[in-house]
């Protein structure tokens, strides 16, 4: 692509996601937004009161032949993913998925192989990966500060359902599940980030209020010998945003990673950090960008794939990454439906 040219974008599904990519598409300089589309006629109103000069559409085939594009945001429900992603592939369009990449692991590999055979950009909504706290812990990790890793704690909580609740999202079989898929599985994506792939996992999940489960516990262990714990539940009090804690243990101390903060402590120093206590806070890190709408790391995962999209490079979390979560996924909900351990290899 030119240099100069603009990528041109249209975000398709203006729910709470869609509208905050609306705004953060807006913003980013290489961007210009195309097109919006929502099957909900009376959108076009919200498109007009927010002076958005953008053409609205409730007729997808008609917004793809129309405008011309190079890239598309799905923010639609889960279950709308995969469809979505055979027409903008068709089309050989670009393509954002919002998490989880799909409702079920055979959605996410029909996906993940729409997007590889045309050789499409493609990224995940998986934002953590973007925020400068968990990017410094993730250099500490990959730098060996720490020595050998032995194991590691992980959760993820925040106060959401304490009573049965109603629409696609709370449905397994449109959604792909609960707390495991919309909550941990930001927190399965660090972690592979971190760690890389799993080998077993063994979990067990807990229905409280819904249809789908509303926490749960996993053993996940590595061929490397690494083993660590993910425990996750949207029906714990107390916890009005999402917090996420993250525990490393290793032959030359230990790291706590928390939304706010690491604390690390070390045996010997290594890598210009001291021996005993290191305490590094997010508020004290320089931001990657100015923007933080709708909390950080959304306008960089959103720069992240544009920018990708104007180089044909692949993003920070690719629809491949997202995958892998969707693998993990699968083997969490086995296992609890099983009792049994299962091996990530035998999730194809």
């Amino acid at each position: 692509m030119d240099k100069d040219k603009k990528v041109r974008v249209a975000v398709i599904g203006l729910g709470k996601m869609g509208i905050l990519h609306t705004a953060l598409v807006n913003m980013i300089p290489r961007a210009r937004l195309a097109a919006l589309y929502d099957i909900d006629k009376k959108l076009s109103q919200y498109v007009e009161d927010a002076g958005l000069n953008v053409p609205f559409y409730s007729d997808l085939d008609k917004m793809l032949s129309e405008v011309d594009l190079d890239a598309v945001f799905l923010c639609g429900p889960t279950f709308t993913n995969l469809p979505l992603a055979r027409e903008c592939a068709a089309r050989n369009l670009s393509m954002f998925a919002e998490k989880p990449l799909a409702h079920s692991f055979a959605a996410a590999k029909e996906m993940a192989a729409l997007a590889a055979d045309r050789r499409l950009v493609h990224a995940t909504g998986y934002l953590l990966s973007h925020w400068c706290l968990f990017r410094t812990a993730k250099k500490i990790l990959d730098e060996g500060v720490l020595g050998k890793i032995s194991r590691f704690r992980s959760s993820i909580y925040i106060s959401e359902v304490f009573s049965r609740k109603k629409g696609w999202f709370y449905s397994r079989e449109k959604s792909g599940g609960g707390a495991v898929t919309h909550i941990a599985s930001h927190l399965i994506s660090l972690l592979y980030n971190y760690f890389g792939p799993v080998g077993s996992v063994f979990a067990r999940t807990k229905t409280i209020h819904s249809e789908v489960e509303d926490c749960g516990t996993a053993l996940l262990e590595y061929d490397g010998g690494v083993q660590g714990t993910l425990d996750v539940s949207w029906s714990i009090p107390g916890y009005r945003l999402t917090y996420i804690n993250l525990t490393v243990e290793a032959e030359n101390g230990s790291l706590d990673l928390t939304n706010d903060d690491i604390r690390l402590y070390l045996h010997r120093p290594a890598k210009g950090y001291p021996r005993e206590w290191t305490h590094l806070y997010r508020a004290d890190m320089p931001s990657v960008s100015d923007f933080e709408l709708g909390g950080e790391g959304f306008y960089e995962e959103d720069k992240d794939f544009i920018d990708c999209c104007a180089e044909r490079r692949k993003p920070l979390v690719s629809w491949s990454e997202g995958l892998e979560v969707q693998r993990i996924i699968e083997a969490i909900y086995r296992s609890a439906a099983t009792g049994k351990a299962v091996p990530l290899k035998e999730v194809i």
